[in-house]
């Protein structure tokens, strides 16, 4: 009797330590299983992270958010558009100075030709307007991508604006430039200051808005200040070439990251980028709005035929400078929300 209760309790034994085991072993697969899950999930998202398909992104080069094909434009429109397709473009902001259609017929003419125009919107009542209708146009094209807006000096922020033909503008652009700043060359402090103003703006105009060229005039004045005073060029310091101290960048990472108010890094940069010191102020000026959310355009801001003159490379200088085919793609991804929106119906 004792034996058999003893022989009872070992097989109870044995079969309740086999029972263990095989829990255990089956523990340890699942948790070996959900290890090597974990841990594919980990990579994966490593590398997938932060990274858009290449299919949903326009290349730097194939963006330009500052074309001129208004009054100083050298072709038809269509022929002009032609010229930019087969250098590679295939998103464009098609544009023009407001100002120039405020003419009379008669200072209309001289302009036209005194400098060798050709006269494509005559009527001076109406030629804002048939050039918005013109532009229109070209959006059915297949092989390129068309905005429309208008190219407005900042000193009309102050002054007045027109605000009509704005309503028509898909994009507005701001014309930076030292003549707003009686004659001294806009920094940082400038900018801020426009930037507010152009958030305010778009509460009566809510589209995309561009900071037009805010960099070269002022690597331009601070050559110029040196040469006036007898320095050579290449003792200009870095800090002399800043456009923001660490503070300004804050706050126009404050009002402007994350928003529709964009920042122009135009091809006009190019020449000043050899320049190692204005590369090394520069790049720390740029790279933290980047990184802060500050989002950016490439364009050539082209007049006439001569911008093709030179192959347009805007990653050459974008790269170091943070400014990723992301961050660009990001007013063309809007706008076309936009369009979709109003198509609603």
């Amino acid at each position: 009797m004792y034996r058999a209760r003893t022989r009872r309790g070992e097989l109870h034994h044995t079969f309740k330590n086999k029972y263990i085991m095989m829990k255990t072993h089956t523990y340890l697969i699942l948790l070996l299983s959900l290890t090597i899950s974990a841990t594919y999930s980990t990579t994966a998202q490593e590398k997938t992270t932060g990274k858009s398909l290449i299919e949903g992104l326009f290349q730097l080069n194939e963006i330009d958010m500052h074309v001129h094909a208004g009054k100083e434009r050298p072709l038809p429109l269509n022929e002009w558009i032609d010229f930019f397709a087969r250098d590679g473009r295939k998103v464009m902001l098609l544009l023009d100075h407001l100002e120039l259609y405020r003419m009379d017929d008669i200072k209309n003419k001289e302009w036209i030709k005194k400098n060798n125009f050709n006269d494509w919107y005559p009527n001076t009542k109406t030629g804002k307007y048939d050039f918005i209708k013109d532009i229109s146009t070209v959006e059915s094209r297949k092989d390129v991508l068309t905005f429309r807006g208008w190219e407005i000096w900042e000193g009309e922020i102050d002054e007045g604006l027109e605000k009509e033909p704005m309503k028509e503008a898909e994009v507005i652009g701001w014309h930076i430039s030292k003549a707003a700043w009686n004659g001294k060359a806009p920094a940082g402090k400038e900018l801020i200051h426009r930037a507010r103003q152009i958030i305010d703006i778009q509460k009566e105009f809510p589209v995309p808005m561009i900071i037009f060229h805010p960099f070269a005039g002022h690597i331009k004045a601070v050559k110029e200040a040196a040469t006036k005073n007898g320095r050579n060029l290449s003792s200009i310091n870095k800090e002399e070439y800043r456009y923001f101290t660490p503070e300004k960048q804050k706050e126009l990472i404050e009002i402007i990251g994350g928003s529709s108010v964009y920042i122009e890094m135009e091809r006009g940069m190019i020449p000043y980028w050899s320049d190692p010191v204005v590369r090394e102020a520069f790049t720390e000026d740029i790279r933290p709005l980047a990184e802060g959310g500050v989002k950016f355009t490439v364009s050539t801001d082209a007049h006439g035929t001569g911008v093709f003159n030179e192959s347009y490379t805007p990653e050459f200088y974008c790269k170091d400078l943070g400014i990723t085919p992301e961050n660009v793609n990001a007013i063309i991804r809007e706008l076309l929300a936009i369009r979709a929106k109003k198509n609603i119906r």
